[in-house]
């Protein structure tokens, strides 16, 4: 098979017309977020088509466009208009009512995991999914993308990427943070410690992590 995207802890693969494989290099079960992918598929929220899933591997749609995050820094959207579509999409998703009285999280949701298809923004990677406050997924999203703005290295595979987003942020953060329907602010102590769980997090993004943290307070003051 033909290898066509390695993330953190994945590896993506060409599997047949129309589909991809994706194998956790770990080992672990994929099974759990397979059925989680297609409840929300069932629910109306826009996520790969599931076909399958066995131990580690998951075989999905292939799902074809830019990420958000080129589309926002290429010109086809402003990225004042991404932060209003990622706002949207998080407040879809908190509006489903999945197995109890707590929203159920992305945990992840930034525009690196958006694509935005002929139909519409896909929702990838949903490996980190719980329920919980809808708050610490906003705080999350904002707080990832704090660290990515001070902290230079984020995306070693594509720099180009990285600085052109971080330059995109300026308009992209008031957009989201007023569209976005959930107050964040009382989140980010527990979203920071989330972040200092990560086993990716480098040294350098840990010891700044706090600095990203009162960005992130200082940008609700701002913008909420």
């Amino acid at each position: 098979m033909e290898l066509i995207a390695s993330g953190r802890d994945a590896d993506v693969y060409a599997y047949a017309d129309g589909l991809v494989l994706r194998r956790y290099r770990d080992g672990r079960p994929a099974g759990e977020e397979a059925e989680l992918m297609r409840w929300l598929g069932c629910a109306g929220y826009p996520v790969p088509e599931v076909h399958r899933s066995s131990g580690p591997d998951l075989v999905m749609e292939r799902v074809e466009g830019p990420t958000l995050a080129s589309a926002m820094t290429t010109g086809p959207l402003s990225p004042a208009d991404g932060g209003t579509l990622l706002a949207d999409l998080h407040d879809r998703l908190h509006a489903l009512e999945h197995h109890g009285v707590m929203p159920l999280l992305h945990l992840d949701l930034h525009p690196l995991n958006v694509v935005l298809t002929a139909d519409g923004p896909v929702v990838l990677d949903w490996s980190n999914a719980r329920r919980g406050p809808a708050g610490l997924d906003v705080a999350l999203t904002v707080l990832i993308l704090e660290q990515l703005l001070i902290t230079p290295g984020t995306l070693p595979s594509d720099p180009a990427l990285e600085t052109a987003l971080r330059e995109s942020l300026g308009e992209f953060f008031p957009a989201f943070v007023s569209s976005v329907a959930t107050p964040y602010v009382d989140h980010l102590g527990d979203a920071e410690e989330f972040r200092r769980q990560d086993p990716y997090q480098t040294q350098d993004r840990l010891n700044r992590l706090g600095e990203a943290r009162e960005r992130a307070e200082e940008l609700a003051r701002v913008h909420r």
